[in-house]
């Protein structure tokens, strides 16, 4: 530890998200005193597992890369090896529409970026006018850094880097709507950048698809609890913040006043790590005076297939383009589920409200592609689950103003992956603004303790 307890601070996080939870571990590394707040009865936030009988499932079907290094730091503090949540892939794309095919796969032999540039030239099912486009493309954004003078749209982005339609659909739209969950007409194109750089030009093994490997609350979110809690950490669950109030002691402000509906405690700081549209729940006059711009905000919805345990899909994970349903995950491969599949449909307007009519859609849309392998799914579901989550993430939109993690009042800070930075609304851009705020919290503590 880097501070003595005697000098640490009283603090107070509220949200037991990712953003959360990763800022209260740092701050209780560093010797501080921290009490979690979350409203819900579950900490997690949208990266939780939600309970369908007797099978555990996600709230949302989540992807990270290799490339996340806030997230592999976390599991390293928090003393959580990666393969104990992660089952990593090496890059594959497996890309299909109905009996059309675009295979890509990246050598584990070669080094960034060379590994992409061989899958791009060894693809399947993309014509050569396409794979020659796509490596000058990606070689004339490495000579820019992947950085642009001035932000604009994916789709405008693309159509300047000469992009045939069918790299589009079958690689950069994709590539984007995973990444950012906003179409590419809308799309940030340097925020996607920065995942292709961050993806593709470094280490080989940044672009690698890393799948958790349970329902996210047993293989993320408790583990890190029980590690935040052996250091000391207090989690109080079921237990909403309804308003905040600065403190004073002697006409200056000394610390913020926390009210719940059965306590009012006094901290030295707080970090409010939940959503931009969850801040109602704290009393209007505090909401305001952080100062957080209205975001739009786009939808995920996840539709669970339940089969026998003997189905299969040739590949781990699959995608689909030109239709609703976008990847398909067979978690018997990634989550030790048999026969439980896990069809993710991003950044989509308002979907039929008969379940059964969406049911129907990704299913068929599943057994066109399957046709091509070994046969449609002829069974029926055992059992089927659609889980929708409105506000997945913000519309990643050029030149979007996020807020930073200082606000006008210096005991109260922001986290939360809504949070200026490079990344979109992910699991690394919620885990960097919590170790974000809370080096705020210490390096706050740290001028003053340097004052004389």
């Amino acid at each position: 530890m880097n501070a003595t307890a005697s000098a640490g601070k009283k603090v107070a996080v509220i949200g037991a998200g990712l953003a959360g939870v990763s800022a209260a571990i740092r701050l209780l590394q560093h010797g501080h005193q921290v009490c979690v707040f979350e409203a819900a009865p579950q900490a997690g936030g949208r990266a939780r597992g939600v309970a369908h009988d007797t099978t555990l499932l996600d709230n949302g079907q989540h992807l990270c890369i290799g490339a996340y290094r806030a997230t592999l730091t976390l599991l390293q503090d928090a003393h959580i090896h990666p393969a104990q949540v992660f089952k990593r892939l090496p890059l594959q794309l497996h890309m299909h529409h109905g009996a059309q095919r675009m295979s890509l796969v990246s050598p584990t032999w070669l080094p960034a970026p060379l590994h992409l540039l061989w899958g791009l030239l060894t693809a399947h099912g993309l014509d050569w006018r396409s794979k020659w486009r796509a490596i000058c493309w990606m070689q004339q954004l490495k000579q820019q850094t992947f950085t642009l003078p001035t932000d604009l749209t994916v789709a405008t982005l693309l159509a300047q880097g000469k992009q045939t339609p069918m790299a589009i659909s079958t690689l950069w739209e994709p590539l984007c709507l995973a990444a950012l969950n906003t179409p590419i007409s809308l799309a940030s194109a340097q925020v996607f950048l920065n995942v292709l750089r961050d993806s593709f030009q470094h280490r080989r093994q940044d672009s690698d698809f890393l799948i958790v490997s349970a329902d996210l609350s047993t293989a993320l979110i408790q583990p890190l609890l029980q590690h935040m809690q052996a250091l000391g950490g207090e989690v109080r669950l079921r237990s909403a913040v309804t308003a905040l109030q600065a403190a004073e002691s002697g006409g200056m402000m000394s610390g913020c006043l926390v009210y719940t509906a059965t306590s009012t405690e006094i901290f030295d700081d707080v970090i409010v790590a939940v959503g931009p549209h969850q801040l109602k729940t704290i009393a209007e006059k505090a909401a305001s005076a952080l100062h957080i711009p209205a975001f739009d905000y786009q939808p995920i919805t996840t539709v669970y297939l339940q089969y026998s345990a003997e189905t299969r899909l040739p590949y781990p994970v699959m995608g689909l383009y030109h239709g609703l349903a976008q990847w398909v995950f067979d978690r018997g491969q990634c989550c030790g589920q048999p026969g439980l599949l896990a069809v993710v449909i991003s950044a989509h307007p308002p979907l039929s409200a008969d379940k059964h009519s969406l049911v129907a859609q990704c299913i068929t849309e599943i057994n066109q592609v399957l046709a091509a392998y070994h046969g449609a799914l002829n069974a029926t579901p055992l059992w089927t689950q659609i889980i929708t989550e409105k506000r997945a993430t913000f519309s990643c939109t050029p030149d979007l103003a996020r807020p930073g993690t200082r606000t006008s009042n210096p005991h109260i800070f922001l986290a939360g992956d809504y949070i200026a930075g490079p990344y979109p609304a992910t699991i690394e851009g919620a885990v960097t603004s919590g170790y974000s705020a809370a080096q705020a919290v210490i390096n706050q503590l740290k001028t003053t303790l340097a004052k004389p």
